[in-house]
């Protein structure tokens, strides 16, 4: 609002307009994303938002998801890798679980800077499918650590940021741990300020049979 109340407070030229135009733009988006966010965790605690169930593999939706993703670390200058990679059946809902993978995605590319790398992987242990995406970035310090998982709360300010990133609501990881329980997977994170850090979901195998293919 501030900004179209300057804009329109004297004539200007039309760069000026489209300028003026842009920022309005990338704050409705902004704006909208945080409705968005906050409309899905209000449906979730209601019991309003449904979880399908079927049996999926958790590998195809994390290439997909990186390939989205990649796009946003091309143009930061960051790296981003698939390491490990293992065939990983489970049961859940391919929206979610495609939504969890790009909030962790984007959170890592986010705090990385340029030049830096983020690596993907999907693994096995002690039965479980292991996601896990890390980054090169500066860390999270270990007394806000605990915390990340709030909603809104978005840490140091002065943790560096692309400056073409969006700053973000802080409700990105509270959906994602969210969706973590809806899928009785454990979502956790370890940092070291300096040396990055790491997101990691732990799911249960896979207990529904594979859907039938074409007669």
């Amino acid at each position: 609002r501030s900004r179209a109340e300057i804009a329109l407070q004297q004539p200007r030229d039309g760069p000026s307009y489209v300028a003026a135009l842009e920022g309005i733009d990338a704050e409705s988006n902004r704006l909208s994303r945080i409705v968005d966010d906050l409309l899905t965790l209000a449906r979730a605690e209601a019991g309003q938002l449904s979880v399908e169930r079927s049996r999926i593999f958790l590998d195809d939706i994390v290439l997909d998801a990186a390939d989205a993703a990649r796009v946003v670390a091309d143009r930061k200058g960051v790296t981003l890798e698939v390491g490990e990679f293992e065939e990983a059946a489970v049961d859940g809902d391919p929206h979610l679980l495609r939504q969890l993978v790009m909030i962790l995605l984007d959170n890592a590319v986010k705090f990385t800077p340029s030049g830096g790398t983020v690596t993907v992987r999907i693994g096995r242990e002690e039965g479980r499918s292991l996601l896990t995406v890390a980054d090169s970035g500066p860390g999270i310090p270990s007394d806000q650590l605990p915390h990340v998982f709030e909603r809104f709360y978005r840490g140091d300010p002065a943790r560096p940021r692309h400056p073409g990133t969006a700053t973000g609501s802080g409700l990105g990881l509270a959906i994602a741990r969210w969706i973590a329980d809806s899928h009785a997977a454990i979502l956790t994170l370890e940092s070291e300020e300096g040396r990055g850090t790491t997101a990691t979901a732990r799911f249960p195998a896979s207990t529904l049979p594979p859907a039938a293919g074409p007669s």
